[in-house]
């Protein structure tokens, strides 16, 4: 790693910092408009042509701050990101956790950088005449940037407190599976590919400096991932080869690797998670099973098989179907089967558990395999026998899997649907779809709005031109969405008592 500072540099409250550089959204290649909200909600950027504009979810959707891109950004946007806030969410009445601050803009030779709060700061960054940024995102804290050159020849941390860069060679991905931040204290891991060899370095926040450099013993590793805790560092290997999973102190001693003995490698792993309270990692599979391990030891704690194995569908499944009386879709519990009749559409018999997401109280885990990316399969990871307990099989793939904060069983998906819906699920209760009328078209997101003092149950619902704050409401077999203008104020989520119960020939599924 090289440090260095850059010449006919000018850091101050009234001037641009400017990088000459030699070397969580994305806009699409035509340079059409975009929307993202801040982390806690209270901000929206908007991407309109050369016209960046600030909105306030606080002040009945008010213009707050709009900008004017450079020739060099207009048009040719890549990225568009929010800083991460300056700490953790307090959850206490009466208190207040400050939100992201800066707005991140690049395209693939130029990087601006604003501050919401100091019309009066920006930085600049530009690649020069060597390799193109790819990657571009915030660092641990507002305060740096970091991006990854083309051909992964290198990546570069930018400091827009200092006026400092640091340059590591060598990155294997400039992807998000690639790197990673230690919670809490911001220490920051990283993989390499040295000499053919597959290589982890672990550096101090803000200086950077490597203080461990570990060879891994690995075929081809695929991604590195913090524990939530901030105890474990975990890298898994590719999926060419047996499920191998090495585990790292946060200093980089090796502390154990759990692996599977088999002759098949077609079972290798696609993707690992870490549940809430970092006592588990879940490993997701080639051949759409699941291994849950015990994270005191880093051995196997049960297996959650492959759905389609278990015969009978005798379970909470609903399937999404089109409905006259709604003039939409609805949900309608699966008819009883010797097997699983939802296969018919696995694309050349790709398998994998591509997705997995834990609740917030790490007893409930729902599922997505890439063979069939429309069906969520929903498990009890709560016992010493984690079970299968229902699936949604959606009439479109599932874009996001979205856990409420304030009720720890109710999940919300947003799926690539031609019409703009919400899909809320809490299991054993019939599903609700909830149509968002305002949305126009494009590619839908949505994120759970968190609030200080506690979980409301409103949402931000995004498309490509606009966006809407609300929540479903739901009365009976009608669901609804309610739009809102202010944050401000509590909004209710669904509780259980929402969702009729589950009767399954005549019998109630508990």
């Amino acid at each position: 790693m090289s440090t260095r500072s850059l010449r006919n540099l000018s850091i101050t409250r009234q001037s641009n910092i400017v990088f000459q550089d030699t070397p969580r959204a994305n806009i699409d290649k035509k340079g059409s408009a975009s929307v993202i909200p801040s982390e806690y909600c209270r901000y929206v950027c908007s991407l309109d042509g050369n016209q960046l504009s600030v909105i306030s979810a606080l002040e009945d959707q008010s213009i707050i701050r709009a900008i004017t891109l450079s020739d060099n950004l207009s048009g040719r946007v890549r990225a568009l990101r929010w800083s991460k806030p300056p700490g953790p969410l307090v959850i206490e009445p009466d208190a207040f956790t400050p939100d992201s601050q800066r707005i991140l803009l690049s395209s693939g030779s130029h990087v601006a950088v604003w501050d919401l709060h100091d019309e009066s700061w920006s930085a600049q960054i530009e690649a020069g005449d060597a390799f193109n940024f790819t990657l571009v995102d915030f660092a641990a804290s507002h305060d740096e940037v970091i991006a990854f050159s083309e051909f992964n020849v290198q990546l570069t941390i930018f400091s827009l407190s200092t006026g400092e860069q640091k340059v590591i060679k060598s990155p294997k991905f400039a992807t998000s599976t690639g790197f990673g931040f230690r919670p809490r204290t911001g220490h920051f891991a990283l993989l390499l590919k040295l000499e053919a060899n597959d290589t982890v370095t672990i550096h101090e926040p803000q200086t950077y400096e490597a203080i461990a450099t570990v060879a891994l013993n690995t075929v081809d590793a695929q991604g590195l991932k913090w524990s939530p805790d901030g105890a474990w560092l975990a890298v898994w290997d590719s999926a060419s080869t047996t499920p191998k999973v090495a585990v790292y102190t946060a200093d980089g001693q090796h502390y154990r690797t759990y692996s599977e003995t088999t002759d098949d490698t077609s079972l290798g792993i696609k993707t690992i998670e870490w549940s809430p309270d970092s006592r588990v990692m879940a490993i997701g599979k080639h051949d759409g099973t699941v291994a849950l391990i015990n994270c005191k030891t880093f051995s196997l704690l049960s297996v959650l098989k492959d759905p389609f194995s278990f015969g009978s569908i005798g379970r909470d499944v609903y399937v999404e179907q089109s409905s006259i009386a709604t003039n939409g879709t609805e949900y309608v519990l699966a008819p009883k089967s010797p097997v699983f009749p939802y296969t018919y559409n696995i694309a050349g018999g790709i398998r994998a558990v591509s997705s997995i997401s834990f609740n917030p109280t790490g007893d409930l885990m729902a599922t997505i395999d890439q063979g069939l990316p429309h069906i969520v399969w929903m498990w009890s990871v709560k016992s010493e026998n984690p079970s299968l307990i229902g699936a949604l099989v959606q009439k479109s793939n599932i874009r996001q899997l979205l856990w409420c904060p304030k009720f720890p069983d109710l999940l919300m998906t947003i799926n690539d649907d031609d019409v703009p819906t919400a899909h809320q699920w809490i299991c054993n209760h019939r599903p609700r779809i909830a149509r968002i009328p305002l949305a126009n078209g494009g590619k839908y997101s949505a994120s759970w709005v968190k609030a200080d003092g506690g979980q409301s149950g409103l949402i931000w619902y995004g498309w490509q031109t606009g966006y809407a704050f609300g929540y479903v409401t739901a009365s009976g077999i009608e669901t609804g969405f309610t739009h809102v203008m202010s944050i401000e104020d509590e909004h209710p989520a669904l509780n259980i008592e929402d969702f009729p119960v589950t009767r399954y020939l005549g019998h109630v599924l508990n």
